[in-house]
């Protein structure tokens, strides 16, 4: 829409004009146009409508106008704005008569760009390094972190509800099994040299505890007629009677080294049956 102004016909053009002789990118500068007449007609000054390319409007202000000696001077300043890049800008405006639709362009005024690049930068263009450096600290962000947190939470307690158990019972087998590796390994080792009487020993000590603990009776503190009583086992009666021999009576037999053997694959055989054993109890509860 038009400004509605009452005043008189055309008798000059109207003076545009912008009231720096500079403006830069993106910042507003102000276009003043005004309109000397007789004030006896209707006057429309552009508006938010009007086209003022290369520039955008950002704000119109409007003043009174001033009459003097049968003469009226109206007046509008407009605020401009343009983000095209050029060395020079032009801008000319109407006024138009509502009675007669008559338009008349005000003069051309003209505005120079205000670089803070040299004409010689644009001719020959040089990158130019920048080393400067400074460190931005970053701000913590307290919900997204607690958000994480929250939502880890869950996912584990849903992961536990529905795993939780087997994951417990693989831990617990898994534990079982290392006893009976460690058994293995030092039972091996001290095997190596079976005719040595602190091996021989060592050896029936470390296989009574651990054989204490697969079926969980005090073969420790048990004498081998006690132990083959119990397990109603004839070679290992005979093995366990080479070991008695060699411990109590100085006796090293050839057959030591087979004694070895048989005490080994009877452990070993035990835990293979109470591994079983164990599992069924984990899964029923009772382990």
């Amino acid at each position: 829409m038009f400004i509605l102004l009452t005043h008189f016909g055309f008798s000059q053009k109207p003076k545009a004009y912008f009231e720096s002789d500079s403006l830069s990118i993106g910042k507003p500068i102000a276009f003043s146009l005004t309109f000397l007449h007789s004030g006896k007609t209707d006057l429309l000054f552009p508006d938010s409508t009007s086209n003022f390319k290369p520039f955008e409007l950002v704000d119109i202000d409007y003043f009174p106008t001033k009459t003097q000696g049968g003469r009226s001077l109206d007046s509008v300043v407009y605020k401009l704005i343009t983000f095209k890049v050029d060395t020079s800008y032009s801008l000319s405006l109407p006024v138009q008569s509502i009675r007669s639709k008559t338009k008349i362009f005000s003069n051309i005024a003209t505005v120079k760009l205000k670089s803070s690049l040299d004409s010689q930068d644009f001719k020959n263009p040089i990158i130019k390094k920048s080393t400067g450096y400074f460190d931005v600290p970053l701000d913590f962000n307290f919900p997204k972190f607690l958000y994480y947190v929250v939502v880890l939470l869950i996912s584990v307690g849903l992961f536990w509800a529905l795993f939780g158990k087997i994951i417990y019972r693989s831990i617990l087998v898994w534990r079982f099994n290392q006893k009976q590796q460690k058994f293995a390994t030092a039972y091996k080792k001290l095997s190596k040299t079976p005719k040595n009487f602190k091996n021989i020993e060592n050896g029936l000590v470390l296989w009574k505890n651990h054989l204490e603990w697969l079926l969980k009776k005090p073969y420790s503190t048990m004498t081998t007629s006690e132990i083959t009583k119990t397990l109603e086992n004839e070679r290992l009666d005979e093995a366990l009677k080479e070991f008695d021999q060699a411990i109590y009576g100085g006796i090293l037999s050839d057959h030591i080294p087979f004694a070895f053997n048989i005490l080994f694959d009877f452990a070993a055989n035990t835990f293979k049956n109470q591994r079983k054993i164990y599992k069924e109890e984990l899964k029923s509860g009772r382990g």
